[in-house]
């Protein structure tokens, strides 16, 4: 009974070190040269970068960083910034009834220091962004004002390598702030005040995943729908699904050019319609780097 046991304990692990993955190695399909694919998330720490194994020796070996879009665009700081305020003078005060304005001003008082009338122009999805990164960093002690995605652009930058981008600065504003709504992204900041250590907890589940390299369950538990605050299925498939069949058409190409390092968010890796599978799917090896 304990052989028994210790057989199937062996094959869990085996299992688990081959779903637990954040880097991915490309190969076949007529590419004279690996790429690698390499999952992000925004709340870890540039130290962890440090524990992913291959990870960095993945990186100099190519010649160009592929990113969901290149992020050291001055123009395109100044689009996203003026995309974050709300159109047509609308306010934040006319999407929340008179509770509501007092519970989020309250809380975002006692958070961010800052109240609605600072924030009023302000997209709620903004707003949003803002207070679930502050009460993150309250709880965690996270501090990180980089994060992975920018950080290996910078490098490349310094190294000499090529960036690229998988959408325009435009495409990224259309996905940041045209996934719903006004009156959607206000119920959704409404109902995360409402549940906040609910959704803090979620946070923090999504975060152990990822540095797990559990990338199907990311995807599973991103996906939600028991709360207004999740992502819709409408929602997710314009979020994820969709635009990894945009990305599908262009990455054969870069790959192609030339020794590629893929950056894209951990949740566009997993799943069936996830990065790892579709290229499979399309005749790449896609195996993670042990």
């Amino acid at each position: 009974m304990k052989r028994n046991l210790l057989i199937l304990f062996s094959l869990f692990l085996g299992l688990t070190s081959i779903e637990a993955q954040l880097l991915w190695k490309v190969t076949g399909k007529g590419l004279k040269h690996p790429s690698y694919l390499f999952g992000t998330h925004n709340l870890v720490p540039i130290q962890f970068l440090d524990s992913v194994p291959g990870l960095f020796k993945a990186f100099n070996e190519c010649n160009q960083v592929v990113g969901e879009m290149v992020l050291n665009n001055i123009d395109g700081s100044a689009k996203i910034q003026q995309a974050s305020i709300m159109p047509d003078h609308s306010r934040i005060k006319d999407l929340l009834n008179d509770d509501e304005y007092t519970l989020v001003d309250k809380e975002l008082k006692s958070v961010l220091k800052l109240g609605l009338k600072d924030l009023s122009i302000m997209n709620p999805s903004v707003i949003l962004t803002m207070y679930k990164m502050e009460i993150y960093k309250k709880l965690t002690g996270y501090s990180d004002v980089k994060q992975s995605d920018s950080y290996f652009q910078l490098v490349a930058v310094e190294k000499g390598k090529k960036v690229v981008g998988l959408e325009t600065v435009d495409q990224q504003i259309t996905v940041l702030y045209g996934n719903g709504t006004l009156e959607r992204q206000a119920d959704k900041l409404v109902e995360t005040i409402e549940h906040k250590d609910k959704i803090l907890n979620e946070m923090i589940h999504l975060n152990k995943l990822y540095k797990a390299g559990r990338i199907d369950e990311l995807v599973e538990l991103s996906k939600g729908q028991q709360n207004v605050s999740d992502l819709t299925g409408a929602e997710f498939k314009k979020l994820v699904d969709n635009r990894n069949v945009e990305w599908l058409k262009k990455l054969p190409a870069y790959m192609k050019e030339t020794s590629s390092f893929i950056t894209v968010g951990a949740i566009h890796l997993g799943g069936i319609n996830g990065l790892v599978k579709q290229l499979q799917k399309e005749g790449y090896k896609v195996k993670p780097v042990e």
